[in-house]
């Protein structure tokens, strides 16, 4: 082998040896994009909650529970004074229902109407036969990052003649800050405002509490509605009446809603563009977006693979036979 051939050969050698550090680093650089695209692309966290499209959370809270805790509980952060975890409630006069009961069939009518409206809703209970003291109701609604926190109960008296409705608010001085302050007694106001005018009930105003533990460990806006008096035999037949019971729920939807828009200054509807496509397992209903609800067309789709084309909340956006219809996915 001559010089000149050594030095070709060399030459090619070399160059093989670049091509392959070429190689590697490539692979490197493609093994670092694509981590950096994997990072990218995974879900949020769990305390991200409030993006700029995600919709407003109303934490609602079906007051008492099926057995009361008797056991003791600071009534707010810092506090000497103690007072009962939870209490089981009063109960009708006339019908003999629990105020527990009561207060969760109004509870599930009221998440159903925030939903419709495009809301997130967290529930503290969704049962009755329950433990949660009332500190943990606050905290939980803390937790969620609640917009606004909806704490719904019935009234009780001496006297059976007593009758109405009002709604509490923590006071200035067990408010977090006086922005929290501010805005739970503009909620109460408004709430119990569209509230009577839903229903028709008497308005017995708004009151400032500071010895409710849900008000004192509360970081969030938050209203307690007393729906009326269920010592009072008329307005406890009212109150168990699904007639009144969907104004009452529709009343206090619409005040949430006039909350968070005019005050909160938020929208529970904002939908965003969205490309997705999901299998349906079983049979889902279809809904129109109409005068600023979701109203069911009475139609449904059968378990089928659909796609979706817009995004607001739990809501999604497809196409079907009757044009543009909103679906939201059963819960696993």
């Amino acid at each position: 082998m001559d010089s000149k051939e050594t030095i070709n050969n060399m030459n090619q050698t070399a160059s093989r040896a670049k091509a392959v550090r070429q190689g590697k680093t490539a692979a490197l650089l493609l093994t670092a994009l694509l981590a950096v695209s994997i990072i990218t692309v995974k879900a949020p966290a769990a305390a991200d909650v409030h993006r700029a499209d995600a919709p407003p959370v109303i934490s609602i809270d079906p007051g008492h529970q099926e057995k009361g805790n008797n056991e003791l509980e600071p009534v707010g952060p810092g506090s000497e004074e103690m007072k009962r975890k939870v209490a089981s409630g009063t109960r009708g006069v006339a019908t003999g229902k629990p105020e527990y009961v009561l207060t969760l069939e109004v509870s599930m009518r009221l998440k159903d109407k925030l939903e419709a409206r495009g809301y997130t809703v967290v529930m503290t209970r969704e049962r009755n036969d329950v433990d949660i003291s009332n500190k943990e109701r606050a905290e939980a609604a803390n937790a969620a990052g609640a917009d606004l926190f909806v704490r719904i109960h019935a009234d009780g008296d001496t006297s059976s003649k007593t009758r109405g409705a009002s709604v509490l608010y923590p006071a200035e001085s067990v408010s977090a800050t006086p922005e929290l302050y501010r805005l739970s007694k503009s909620a109460a106001g408004i709430v119990l405002a569209d509230m009577v005018a839903a229903t028709g009930v008497k308005s017995r105003g708004t009151v400032a509490r500071d010895d409710l533990s849900g008000f004192n460990w509360s970081t969030v806006p938050n209203v307690l509605i007393e729906m009326g008096f269920m010592t009072n035999p008329e307005e406890d037949r009212l109150l168990s009446t699904d007639d009144y019971q969907e104004k009452m729920a529709e009343g206090i939807a619409d005040g949430v809603n006039r909350y968070i828009t005019e005050i909160a200054g938020k929208s529970a509807w904002n939908p965003q563009p969205h490309h997705e496509t999901f299998a349906l397992k079983g049979n889902v209903d279809l809904y129109d977006r109409s005068g600023g609800k979701l109203i069911p067309t009475g139609a449904y789709l059968g378990p089928q693979t659909v796609t979706a084309r817009e995004k607001a909340g739990q809501w999604y956006l497809i196409d079907t036979w009757l044009g543009g219809n909103w679906i939201r996915l059963p819960k696993d």
